[in-house]
């Protein structure tokens, strides 16, 4: 898909084509997360890695929250693939299978839809010191 508006929508249509994952997999998809995620989005996924607690790098998506558990699997693989906002693409570090395989990763970190629904989103507080700079 291209690397635009109109592709970033038709990616909700795409579907992981990988199985689930199993035990051997599985572990390989943590590590690929550790190795090129958890540096910003942290080790549950919930936007507080080191470079987003360091203030250094603002706005890393909480994957946690209930638009993120809503949002498609196609839609998360276009976001690795080409980059989204400040994160740049992973397609260079990481191989088609290997972006499948930690988007199903996140899934496993991310809370059921059900139970996302009822979230209520807030919006992070300001830093004061970051604030009176």
């Amino acid at each position: 898909l291209p690397n635009d508006s109109t592709g970033y929508a038709m990616s909700a249509q795409v579907k992981n084509p990988m199985p689930p994952l199993v035990t051997k997999d599985s572990l390989e998809a943590a590590r690929l997360f550790n190795i090129n995620c958890a540096i910003c989005h942290g080790a549950g996924a919930q936007g507080n890695g080191p470079l987003s607690t360091s203030g250094k790098i603002g706005a890393i998506a909480n994957l946690t929250l209930p638009i993120y558990v809503a949002m498609a699997d196609g839609t998360m693989y276009h976001s690795l693939q080409h980059g989204k906002n400040n994160m740049g693409s992973y397609a260079p570090q990481l191989s088609r299978q290997q972006r499948w395989q930690i988007i199903q990763y996140i899934r496993t970190l991310q809370p059921k839809a059900e139970s996302a629904k009822g979230a209520v989103i807030t919006a992070p507080k300001a830093d004061s010191a970051v604030a009176k700079k």
